[in-house]
């Protein structure tokens, strides 16, 4: 990562802001995502940068390659935007107690600190006030995107204890098919007079498992098998149907924990722990991050007990 010495807004607690980075609002689509990387892309790419120097040209090709890249390829994807803005609301969460001492730059964006109704507005308004000469000037880059990241902060610390504002992502498989309104059943039923008949449902008739239900056992399947990066990819998909769904939040905590990548499992196991705080396997795996976050030594010790715990919880015991 090129270096990056901004220690204000969300970047003061060790956590990248992409969104600032790009310019882009907390809740764009990927389609403004790319819109803000094109943009910049035009000012730094290498074909059409416009700088007038070797040095010039040498800087804002290492500001596309190192940082505006890594930052788009991120956000680009449904799934891992949808992560990132889950770290970034659960930071804020827990550094509410800074809320009234932080210092910021822009006094419009203290501002934003007083906003009632009109709280998205104000802070689509200053983004676009930060944002409009972006990268034109590499010299005041690293501050603008120091003010961009405080306006996001802000924002967060103002939509704290609310729901991060995710729509889930229909799954591209169709289910049942309601029946249309104009034709009922007993229209298109035939009629059989004093008899009953009783046949076995054909496997075709069988109850379907929800969509959710396959990837988690999926996820569950990979995790025994210490697959993990396969486990979290299902379970990024539980998380685009029912983005509260504990049990998910919990099993990819524990997936990223396996993988060494803490910040991501503190934020999943928090997450179960707020939406199912009283469950044993959320328990359980609250101790495990703990163990793991005060001896990281202990992880290899406690590999199979964990597993074979957790997975015994994660579905009551019983495998439908």
């Amino acid at each position: 990562m090129i270096a990056f010495p901004i220690k204000q807004g969300i970047f003061k607690y060790e956590v990248m802001d992409h969104h600032a980075i790009l310019g882009a609002p907390l809740n764009a689509n990927s389609q403004q995502i790319r819109q803000c990387y094109l943009k910049i892309a035009y000012l730094l790419h290498p074909d059409t940068c416009k700088a007038k120097s070797d040095v010039e040209k040498k800087r804002a090709v290492k500001l596309f390659s190192r940082l505006v890249n890594p930052a788009y390829e991120l956000l680009s994807r449904e799934s891992n935007r949808t992560e990132h803005l889950l770290i970034l609301s659960q930071t804020a969460k827990s550094h509410l107690e800074d809320k009234d001492k932080i210092t910021i730059a822009n006094p419009e964006t203290r501002a934003l600190f007083e906003a009632k109704n009109n709280l998205d507005l104000l802070y689509h308004q200053q983004l676009h006030r930060l944002t409009t000469n972006l990268y034109l000037d590499l010299e005041r880059l690293l501050p603008q995107v120091a003010q961009i990241s405080e306006l996001n902060l802000v924002y967060l610390f103002m939509r704290a204890g609310e729901s991060p504002r995710i729509t889930p992502i229909a799954t591209s498989t169709s289910t049942i098919a309601p029946l249309s309104p104009s034709v009922s059943t007993a229209q298109s039923a035939p009629k059989v007079q004093n008899t009953r008949v009783r046949r076995e449902p054909s496997r075709s008739e069988a109850p379907k498992i929800p969509p959710k239900e396959r990837y988690l056992r999926r996820a569950q399947e990979y995790y025994e098998r210490d697959n993990f990066n396969q486990a979290i990819a299902e379970l990024r998909e539980v998380l685009k149907i029912d983005p509260k769904e504990s049990r998910a939040h919990c099993l990819l905590g524990l997936s990223y924990l396996k993988s060494n990548m803490l910040t991501m499992a503190k934020v999943h196991i928090n997450t179960a722990s707020e939406l199912s705080p009283n469950d044993p396997t959320v328990l359980m795996a609250k101790r495990q991050l703990e163990k793991n976050t005060t001896n990281p030594g202990a992880k290899k010790a406690d590999d199979k007990s964990s597993k074979s715990t957790f997975l015994g919880g994660l579905f009551g015991g019983k495998k439908k």
